[in-house]
């Protein structure tokens, strides 16, 4: 996996800040869920491009961590870092092996668990979550919308700069097919489709309480901006959905 995002990383980094579906929709319905931050400890995992480690140090976090597999997006993280210092540390690492790092308030895992190919491959990534949270502390994620909404492969979505391809009916461990594309950039990254059981299973094994899952809300801005008939098919098969575990 790591590879890949080492040769899209400048891509990734456009084309997520330009798409209207991460700006009024999957930031929106995150930063919603990840609720308050100011003075707290927080832990992103899978923090890429270092978008969200950003947005949460200027949130007021006392202290943020980010730790990605790809030196390609930890090194543009690096570098924005420089250019705009806040005091945000970045880890090249693979979340599946980092261990306990700290004991953090809040954990962060946008687009992490969705990578996992295999059941043990997904309980490691909710363990390393888990280790890393203090008592009482929350996880906070966004991952495929496999597990809520049924795959349509529908072209439709086209008008949000993104598509989603995969087998249907969906069976546990499937690969799904994610592509995003604004002027003349385009990604595509494989994700695995894993049911609502599997993950809350995987949360329970490594040591979570319940899961709060939370669909995909579109801002205020987006719905003044583009009307509400614009979001239809978005809210129909989205890209994301989002939950929280204590």
């Amino acid at each position: 996996m790591h590879a890949s995002y080492d040769d899209i990383s400048l891509a990734y980094k456009i084309v997520h800040g330009e798409l209207t579906v991460k700006k009024h929709a999957e930031e929106f319905t995150y930063l919603n869920l990840l609720g308050d931050v100011q003075g707290k400890t927080v832990l992103d995992l899978a923090c890429g491009e270092g978008r969200f480690s950003r947005t949460i140090k200027h949130g007021g976090a006392h202290q943020v961590v980010g730790v990605d597999i790809s030196a390609g997006m930890i090194e543009l993280a690096r570098q924005a870092e420089d250019q705009q210092p806040l005091g945000t540390t970045y880890i090249h690492a693979d979340v599946a092996s980092l261990g306990t790092i700290g004991s953090f308030d809040v954990v962060s895992a946008a687009f992490l668990f969705n990578y996992a190919a295999s059941k043990e491959a997904l309980l490691a990534l909710c363990r390393t979550a888990y280790s890393n949270l203090k008592a009482g502390g929350k996880l906070v994620a966004s991952i495929n919308a496999t597990p809520l909404f049924p795959l349509l492969n529908n072209q439709a979505t086209r008008k949000y700069g993104y598509l989603v391809q995969g087998p249907s009916p969906l069976r546990e461990g499937d690969g799904v097919e994610y592509s995003f594309f604004t002027g003349n950039h385009s990604i595509r990254l494989r994700n695995y489709h894993w049911s609502r059981a599997t993950y809350e299973w995987a949360f329970r094994q490594a040591g979570f309480g319940a899961c709060n899952w939370q669909a995909p809300t579109v801002s205020p801005q987006g719905l003044e901006e583009h009307g509400h008939e614009f979001w239809r098919d978005f809210l129909c098969e989205p890209n994301f959905i989002c939950l929280e575990c204590s």
